[in-house]
């Protein structure tokens, strides 16, 4: 579609939105400058499209079909697909299944949300691509939070429901990844973490998940929610099957929007011999100190954190007084940030990146036709986004980001004097199914990504590992690391597995 000029109230009402009071004179100015920029933007949109699949039209491909109730009782997938990869490389023959805000080509990517169901990427993901390059084979699109928004497990086609009671959610955003894994659908998954929610679903489904460090491995090609805080990370069975694969995915790509310069990379599954006598963990007291934790839950936690004692690792009581308000900081953080991505179209501006034109065209759209069908949190970041952006000119978004520094930093002091830190993944149980309640109903609830969420700030590694059981419900614990040193906490739940 050519680019039409502007009219002179068009800019007008862009100026009012932008606090100018534009003349008459100013106005003709301006369209008739405008008039001599369309040149330029013709120019741009000259060169050929880029590939159709950017460099993968050879790789054998099944677009796939939506899955049903009955295949799909617990509501894990939302595609069901294949896509061949490579023959020799070390997953071969596994069977990978991926987040629905994951790009993969020619697959239906919905998000989780009916704002962008029946959008097709035509290009793979960074971590799609490297996972093939592997030779694990793609089998479909697992469900999630509707666009990313919540940690319970609610899609916009149906409640993701937990595999060991029907009676609860599996968490979220990443519960369909997670239920397949716990199921033995796939051999590993591809989650997304923003603020526990790779974490948070593994956890509750008795699972391993990652969330590596930040920049660890690219987000080229994964919709996110904001750029501070976005993670890809695996999820799998076991550690050795999740450090395996995120050997596969990890290292630098000079599209990723978060990360150009090269970051250090291991074999992580050679670092998987279990062996913690040399280990210190420092076990955060805030992480237990929560209003509303589940008594029961946090002893299983700390149960498992002995067992790491018993193994012969160095276990002492650590205190970081201002977790306790990471989760405030995060939230402020969070509002003003998604507000700047989603009115760049779910990417933003000013990146040296590779922006994928697809999305951007189509959320576009979609977002101008549909957005009263988002989900009612993220509305409500939108709004207060918006809200402190026009009337107190970001001071408290400056602020809360400000604060992530300080925040870092004392982590960091901390993990200068302990490999780890240790504290439950959550503090309660899965949430209840409760289908009479809606979402508007569930904003009103405690968050349960407390213990997780800080670490998307700040960058932190962090592996939730199986601890036990309450009422038949699995419950995780959490390990966090030294960034970039994501081996030392795989190896640690490594040691709590065996």
């Amino acid at each position: 579609m050519p680019l039409r000029v502007p009219t002179e109230d068009a800019l007008a009402e862009l100026g009012e939105e932008l606090f100018l009071d534009l003349t008459d004179e100013e106005l003709a100015f301006f369209v008739e400058m405008a008039e001599r920029k369309v040149e330029s933007y013709e120019t741009v949109m000259s060169y050929d499209p880029e590939p159709r699949l950017g460099g993968t039209e050879d790789r054998t491909r099944n677009a796939g079909r939506r899955v049903t109730s009955e295949e799909d009782p617990h509501n894990a997938w939302v595609t069901q697909c294949f896509v061949a990869g490579d023959d020799g490389g070390p997953l071969e023959g596994w069977e990978v299944g991926i987040k629905d805000n994951v790009s993969v080509a020619g697959v239906e990517m919905t998000c989780g949300s009916t704002v962008v169901e029946g959008y097709v990427p035509n290009r793979d993901a960074t971590v799609t691509t490297r996972l093939l390059e592997a030779g694990a084979d793609v089998v479909g699109k697992t469900n999630m939070d509707d666009m990313a928004m919540t940690s319970t497990g609610h899609s916009a086609f149906g409640p993701v429901l937990n595999p060991h009671n029907d009676d609860y959610l599996a968490g979220g955003s990443s519960g369909g990844s997670a239920v397949a894994v716990a199921r033995g659908e796939v051999d590993v998954a591809i989650g997304s973490d923003q603020g526990g929610s790779v974490r948070v679903p593994a956890a509750f489904c008795g699972i391993v998940g990652h969330k590596p460090t930040y920049g660890l491995v690219p987000y080229t090609g994964c919709i996110g929610i904001e750029h501070a805080i976005d993670h890809p990370g695996p999820m799998g069975p076991d550690v050795e099957s999740v450090a395996r694969t995120l050997t596969a995915i990890a290292g630098s790509n000079e599209r990723d929007l978060r990360s150009h310069s090269p970051v250090p990379v291991e074999q992580y599954e050679e670092r998987l011999d279990g062996d913690v006598s040399d280990l210190s963990v420092g076990i955060l007291e805030e992480g237990f100190d929560r209003e509303g934790a589940d008594e029961d839950v946090l002893e299983t936690a700390r149960n498992s954190i002995d067992r790491l004692e018993a193994l012969g690792a160095t276990v002492e009581e650590v205190s970081v007084p201002m977790h306790l308000d990471a989760k405030d900081i995060h939230d402020v953080c969070t509002s003003e940030g998604l507000l700047d991505a989603i009115s760049g179209e779910a990417l933003g501006h000013g990146w040296k990146a590779w922006y994928d034109r697809s999305w951007v065209e189509s959320f576009g759209k979609f977002r101008r036709a549909q957005s009263d069908d988002f989900p009612p949190r993220l509305k409500l970041l939108l709004l207060m986004g918006s809200y402190t952006n026009t009337e107190y000119h970001s001071r408290y978004y400056a602020r809360a980001m400000n604060l992530v520094v300080d925040l870092t930093e004392r982590y960091d002091a901390v993990l200068e004097e302990y490999d780890l830190l240790a504290m439950p993944t959550a503090v309660t149980k899965p949430p209840e199914r409760e289908p009479e309640r809606d979402q508007y109903d569930r904003l009103r609830e405690t968050d349960i990504v407390h213990n997780a969420t800080p670490f998307n700030r700040t960058g932190h590694p962090g592996v939730s590992v199986p601890a036990g059981e309450v009422d038949g419900l699995p419950v995780g614990l959490m390990l966090v690391g030294s960034r970039f040193d994501d081996a030392t906490a795989l190896n640690a739940a490594r040691a709590l597995e065996a």
